[in-house]
C-alpha cells in the first residue's frame, strides 16, 4: 500500500513538471507572436525601406521677400506667389532632413530672374554634394528656368514642351518721343560721362557711351549663361551651348538629343518615372514643408472676418536669429501713400524694419537685401545714415540690381555679397524736372507768372531752366556727387585704388564689380546670412527673420483707407494693357518722375530695361 502510494506521488510531481515545462512553452509562443516573427539574418532579409523624395512645387513668379494679402481684379486672397526667402528656407529643409534622400521640382508656370536661378542654383549643387539625388520637371523651360533645373541630377520635361534658349536682350525704352507727343519737355543735367539716366527722358537712343556700357552687361550675362550650361551638363562644351542658344526655340526631342535634358515625361506619368530614379522606389512627400489651410467660403458675412485676422505665426523661439531686411524697389521720400507701398523703399520703411531687428533680443546680425535702381538722393542719404549706425553687424546682399541709390546705401553694409548677374554701380547723379508748359498751351490753358528772384523759376514746372539756373543746379549735383563718391571711398576705399576708375555712370555685373572693388565676395542670399551668422559668433543652430513682415488685410485697410495709391487709377488701368515685361520699367519710370518732382535730384540708374 505504502509502495502504491509512493508511486502515485512520483506520478503527480511528474505531471507537475511537464505541465510547468508546457505553460512555460505556450507563455513564450505567445510572447513570441506578440513580438512579431523572428527570421534569422542567415535565412532572410528585412525589406528595404523606400527613400524619401521631398516634392517641392513651384508656380508663379518668384518674389524677394513673403507678400501679404493682395487685392487683385480676378483674386481677393493672400498673394501666393513663391518667395526668394521662404523658397531657399524650404530647399535647406529638405537637405537638412536626414530621412530625405531626394528633391523633385515640379514647376508649373514658374518665373525667376537670372540672379535668382544662381542663387537657388547654389542650393541645389548644396544638395547634389550631400548625396542627395535632384530631379526637374516641367511641361516648358525658359532659359533662367532651365539654368536653376540644369544643377541637378536629371532634367526632365514634357514630350510636348519646348526649351527656350535665346541668349541675352536687353532693351531700353526711351520716352522722349511720347513725351513730345505729349508737349512735355524733359530739362536733365547729370554728373558722370557714362550715366545715362537721363537719356530715357531726353534721347530716341542710347548715346554711345551708354550703349558701351549696356553691351558689357550683356556680353557678362551671355558668358555667365554659356558658362553655368557647360559647368552643370554632363559632356556639354562652350561650342555645344552656344549652338543650342543660338537655335533659340527647341522642342522637347531636339533638347534631350542635344543633351541639354535627360527625359521626356507627360505630367500624369511624371511621379512613375521619379520612381524609376531610385533603386527599389521612393515615396514622394508631395507639397514637402507646405501647411494644408482650409479654403475660405463667403458663404456668411462673418468669413470675412477671417481675412482680417492676423497671419498664423509659429510659437517665438529661443535661438538665435538673422534679420533678412528686405529693400526692393524705386528709393523714395517719407509720405503716408510711399510708406504704405511695400513695392518701394522709403526712409521710414527701412527704418521701422532696423528698429524690429535692433530691439529684438533673438537678432544677433542683419543682412540687408537690395533690389533697387535708385531713386531719391536725399532718401538715401538718410536710409544709408540709419544703416551706418546700425548697433548689430550688418552685411548687404545684392539682388538684380543695386544701382546708384541702390548701391549707395549697400555701402553702409560691413560686407557686400552679389549674385555674378547683378547689376551693380552707377556713381553718378541726375537731376532736372519735366516741363510741361507745352502740353497747357495745346489743350489752350494759359499761365501768366509774375515773380521776383533771381531763381524763383528753378523749380516751376511750366518753363525750362534758364542758363543760369542749369549751372545752379550743376554745381548742387556735383555737391550730391562729392558725397556719393565720398560714402563709396568711405567704405570701400581699401579696395578701390580710384574712385574715377568706378565712378562716372559706370555700370558692373556682380563678377566685374568684385574686380572693381566695389563688392567684397560673389554670394547669395544665403551665403551671407551664413556670413554675416559667422561674423556675429552665432553658434549652432539660428532662425532666419524676414523683415518687414508680411502685412494681413486689416493692416492694409489700416494703411489705404484716405492714402492714394503709388498709381493713379486711370494711368493702373491702362498699365494692364501694356506687356508684362514693358510694365514694371513704365511703372519704375513714373515713380522716378514723382521722385523728380519732389526732389530734383536723384541717384538713378538708368530706367527703362526690359530683360527678355
Amino acid at each position: 500500500m505504502i509502495n502504491e502510494l509512493q508511486s502515485a506521488h512520483r506520478t503527480k510531481q511528474g505531471m507537475a513538471k511537464r505541465f510547468q515545462t508546457a505553460a512555460a512553452l505556450l507563455i513564450a509562443a505567445l510572447a513570441a507572436l506578440a513580438a512579431g516573427p523572428r527570421v534569422s539574418a542567415s535565412t532572410a532579409t528585412m525589406p528595404t525601406a523606400k527613400k524619401k523624395v521631398a516634392e517641392i512645387t513651384l508656380s508663379g513668379t518668384l518674389q524677394q521677400c513673403p507678400q501679404g494679402f493682395s487685392f487683385s481684379l480676378f483674386s481677393l486672397g493672400a498673394n501666393h506667389s513663391p518667395a526668394l526667402t521662404s523658397t531657399i528656407s524650404l530647399i535647406k529643409k529638405a537637405i537638412a532632413d536626414p530621412q530625405v534622400s531626394g528633391l523633385f521640382f515640379n514647376l508649373h508656370g514658374f518665373a525667376l530672374s537670372l540672379t535668382q536661378a544662381q542663387e537657388l542654383g547654389q542650393l541645389i549643387t548644396l544638395a547634389r554634394h550631400d548625396h542627395k539625388q535632384v530631379l526637374f520637371y516641367s511641361t516648358n523651360y525658359s532659359e533662367n528656368t532651365y539654368l536653376l533645373a540644369a544643377h541637378a541630377n536629371k532634367v526632365i520635361m514634357s514630350r510636348q514642351g519646348n526649351l527656350y534658349l535665346p541668349g541675352v536682350e536687353l532693351q531700353l525704352m526711351f520716352f522722349r518721343g511720347l513725351l513730345q507727343k505729349l508737349h512735355l519737355q524733359a530739362d536733365m543735367v547729370q554728373i558722370g560721362k557714362f550715366k545715362g539716366a537721363e537719356e530715357p527722358f531726353t534721347r530716341f537712343n542710347a548715346s554711345k557711351a551708354f550703349a558701351a556700357q549696356v553691351e558689357g552687361l550683356i556680353n557678362g550675362w551671355y558668358a555667365q549663361i554659356v558658362a553655368s550650361i557647360v559647368a552643370h551638363r554632363p559632356g556639354m562644351t562652350a561650342a555645344a551651348a552656344e549652338n543650342a542658344i543660338n537655335q533659340g526655340w527647341l522642342t522637347a526631342r531636339s533638347a534631350l538629343k542635344q543633351h541639354l535634358i535627360d527625359g521626356l515625361a507627360s505630367r500624369q506619368n511624371i511621379d512613375s518615372m521619379v520612381q524609376t530614379k531610385f533603386l527599389g522606389g521612393c515615396q514622394l512627400i508631395g507639397h514637402f514643408g507646405s501647411h494644408a489651410t482650409k479654403p475660405l467660403v463667403l458663404d456668411s458675412p462673418f468669413a470675412i472676418f477671417r481675412l482680417l485676422g492676423s497671419h498664423h505665426r509659429k510659437p517665438p523661439s529661443a535661438r538665435p536669429a538673422v534679420a533678412v531686411i528686405c529693400a526692393g524697389g524705386v528709393i523714395m521720400d517719407d509720405s503716408p501713400a510711399n510708406d504704405a507701398n511695400g513695392a518701394i523703399i522709403t526712409p521710414h520703411s527701412i527704418h521701422q524694419s532696423l528698429k524690429a531687428a535692433e530691439r529684438n533680443p533673438r537678432v544677433k546680425a542683419i543682412v540687408l537685401r537690395v533690389d533697387s535702381p535708385g531713386g531719391s538722393a536725399q532718401a538715401s542719404e538718410s536710409i544709408w545714415q540709419m544703416l551706418h549706425h546700425c548697433k548689430k553687424p550688418l552685411y548687404v546682399s545684392m539682388g538684380a540690381e543695386a544701382a546708384s541709390g541702390g548701391y549707395y546705401i549697400s555701402t553702409a553694409g560691413k560686407k557686400i555679397f552679389a549674385d555674378p548677374g547683378t547689376i551693380a554701380g552707377s556713381i553718378g547723379v541726375v537731376g532736372g524736372k519735366v516741363v510741361i508748359g507745352g502740353l497747357f498751351s495745346e489743350i489752350g490753358l494759359g499761365v501768366e507768372t509774375f515773380s521776383k528772384g533771381d531763381h524763383v523759376t528753378l523749380f516751376d514746372s511750366t518753363v525750362p531752366f534758364t542758363p543760369s539756373e542749369r549751372k545752379y543746379v550743376a554745381a548742387l549735383m556735383r555737391s550730391t556727387y562729392r558725397l556719393f563718391t565720398h560714402r563709396v571711398m568711405e567704405s570701400r576705399g581699401s579696395h578701390i585704388a580710384h574712385i574715377a576708375l568706378v565712378a562716372r555712370g559706370r555700370l558692373f555685373t556682380g563678377k566685374a564689380a568684385i574686380k572693381a572693388g566695389l563688392v567684397d565676395a560673389d554670394g547669395s542670399l544665403s551665403d551671407t546670412v551664413a556670413a554675416v551668422a559667422s561674423a556675429a559668433k552665432i553658434h549652432g543652430p539660428y532662425g532666419v527673420i524676414v523683415l518687414p513682415a508680411p502685412k494681413s488685410l486689416a493692416t492694409i485697410i489700416r494703411e489705404k483707407l484716405g492714402i492714394q495709391a503709388s498709381l493713379p487709377l486711370g494711368m493702373s488701368t491702362m498699365l494692364m494693357g501694356i506687356p508684362k515685361n514693358y510694365r514694371q520699367s513704365t511703372i519704375e519710370m513714373y515713380q522716378m518722375l514723382h521722385v523728380l518732382q519732389n526732389d530734383q535730384v536723384l541717384l538713378a540708374a538708368p530706367l527703362g530695361y526690359v530683360q527678355n
